[in-house]
């Protein structure tokens, strides 16, 4: 009668970090490690890598974003200057569809390149002739208000965060694929050896 078999465990998945890297550069000597546990030990030691790689970018990407939205918005500060207009006409909303809900008023201003007209965003109810602060290129033309710093950090922190997913989900597509690429070698290999011992082990002949 044969007795069926089932492949072990592999003892790489119960191993530390550096036990994994000490067995994939060949100084584990460890006289029941097989071939394929090094280079599932590669393989894990690989993946940490990758995620280092990846928590790296994150940073450096982050850090490039804060770093672009902070020399435009300083860029914009110095270029730009407040008056005061005079509203001209009442406040009304300007393309709502497109999700605009802050009211803007047509205005009158008076700048160094001469008089200046158009629409100016404006507090909900504002009357006209009420006075409110615009501020103006150089060359006298509305512009809005330099980037907070809030808003530049939480998009430096998203775009890291987005770095690392996107990279932590590629790494993780690759493990899965080159495990289960090993774990079929490691059963193929499992079954042919059984079949070279088992008929010794169990009498059979």
């Amino acid at each position: 009668m044969s007795v069926a078999a089932t492949p072990p465990s592999h003892p790489v998945f119960h191993t530390s970090l550096r036990g994994h890297v000490r067995r994939a550069v060949g100084r584990d000597h460890n006289p029941l490690c097989r071939p394929l546990d090094r280079v599932y030990s590669g393989l894990i030691t690989g993946v940490a890598l990758m995620l280092l790689v990846a928590s790296v970018l994150a940073v450096v990407a982050a850090v490039l974003v804060y770093g672009a939205q902070t020399r435009d918005a300083t860029q914009l500060a110095r270029h730009r200057h407040v008056v005061t207009a005079v509203t001209t006409g009442p406040a009304q909303l300007v393309d709502p569809g497109a999700g605009r809900v802050r009211e803007h008023a047509p205005a009158r201003w008076t700048y160094p390149v001469g008089p200046g007209s158009g629409f100016v965003p404006v507090p909900d109810g504002t009357s006209v002739g009420t006075a409110v602060p615009v501020g103006l290129s150089d060359a006298g033309r509305p512009v809005g208000a330099p980037r907070p710093t809030g808003l530049i950090v939480s998009d430096a922190v998203l775009t890291g965060l987005g770095t690392v997913a996107a990279l932590g989900f590629v790494t993780e597509g690759w493990f899965v694929l080159c495990r289960r690429r090993l774990d079929r070698r490691a059963e193929r290999s499992w079954e042919a050896a059984w079949e070279q011992v088992e008929p010794g082990w169990s009498g059979r002949r």
